[in-house]
């Protein structure tokens, strides 16, 4: 009789101890709301929730706005889903005291830099630049997103741990330029921080873990990228955090839509490789005002969109699309699983998504704001 009593005191407890995460994978794809979801669905698979994040077994909503404004922008956006609190628009992982380009506001810690003080690896992917307000939002803590020399200068002087140890992302000639201009030119910046940056994702060594890759644009394979992080990253018995940004702007409509499907695709080969010790979650920093008004099931959806029409266009419409060039409120999806996933249910706030990593990985953070 006491065997079985303490059997039975003992399975909440392993239960509990089988939930935690050992490693969190965050897929961001930068305005990619609920509209261009299922645009980028019916564009690729010829059909709405052909997606796999669509299909992913926890589903939820996401409402994104800032600590002052209805609509957010990345910087605001992203800021709430790693610190679990909310700024203003155009502040990169500050408090609210913060006036945007003349005064800080307190630095927020990130999920990223909790990974970095207990001793797990950590990555950062992006096909955006890595000075922007995506990627920044997790090891930058500035009070205007254009800051570009002081972001990448805080990517690679950490405020905790030894800092990113795979960043792969675009923007290197504008980041040179800023750098420059800042009196902190790259090879002087590496050599000071001890890292070496490379050019090409094909200069990786495959045996390290740790790896700095600015590319000149966003033409590499995101999948590759994320795959060759995993490999990395896995080798820290304590785990890992990264987190892999697609642009999904559809400015550029057929770009844009392309870079959805390309991004689940993606996805989709991730959460088939990793074991069940991994916390995979989607979701958007904010929507985008891209409509589907009109259209038949035997007709490709961006029928009439010329193929060379890129961003600039500004507002259009389309015989079944129509775009407005801006963002929009409306809520976001959220999808998950893998260890923690459960809390991933109903309407949630941006600023939840935090605490839904913190607790997948067994840790207690601060009350959100």
């Amino acid at each position: 009789m006491r065997l079985i009593l303490v059997l039975c005191l003992a399975i909440p407890v392993l239960a509990s101890a089988q939930t935690r995460a050992q490693n969190v994978i965050l897929f961001l794809a930068d305005a990619a709301g609920l509209p261009t979801i299922n645009a980028a669905s019916i564009h690729g698979h010829k059909a709405p929730r052909k997606l796999f994040i669509q299909r992913m077994p926890q589903i939820a909503l996401s409402e994104t706005s800032t600590a002052s404004e209805l609509v957010t922008d990345s910087a605001a956006g992203m800021t709430a889903i790693v610190t679990g609190s909310r700024t203003h628009n155009g502040v990169i992982a500050q408090s609210d005291a913060a006036v945007r380009g003349r005064l800080d506001g307190a630095p927020l810690k990130t999920i990223l830099e909790y990974a970095e003080e207990r001793g797990l690896s950590t990555g950062v992917i992006s096909n955006d630049s890595l000075a922007g307000a995506t990627p920044a939002s997790l090891y930058a803590h500035v009070n205007d997103r254009n800051k570009t020399a002081d972001i990448f200068i805080q990517a690679l002087t950490p405020r905790a741990g030894d800092g990113v140890d795979v960043l792969i992302g675009s923007g290197r000639s504008a980041i040179e330029r800023a750098l420059m201009a800042a009196r902190r030119p790259l090879p002087d910046l590496a050599r000071e921080s001890g890292r070496t940056v490379l050019a090409s994702l094909r200069d990786i060594d495959r045996q390290g873990s740790r790896a700095v890759v600015l590319l000149e644009d966003n033409s590499f394979d995101i999948g590759e990228a994320t795959r060759m992080a995993i490999e990395m990253l896995s080798r820290n018995p304590n785990g890992y955090f990264l987190m892999v940004e697609s642009d999904a702007h559809t400015d550029s409509i057929r770009q844009g839509l392309d870079r959805v499907v390309a991004f689940d695709r993606a996805i989709e080969d991730i959460a088939k490789r990793v074991g069940d010790d991994t916390l995979l979650l989607f979701t958007a920093d904010h929507s985008f005002d891209l409509r589907v008004y009109d259209g038949k099931w035997d007709a490709p959806l961006l029928a009439g969109v010329p193929a060379e029409m890129g961003s600039g266009a500004g507002a259009v419409t389309l015989r079944s699309v129509r775009m407005n060039d801006d963002h929009t409120g409306e809520e976001v999806l959220v999808a998950a699983q893998g260890p923690g996933s459960e809390r991933v249910r109903g309407y949630m706030a941006n600023t939840d998504l935090f605490h839904v990593m913190m607790s997948a990985f067994g840790w207690a953070g601060p009350a959100t704001r």
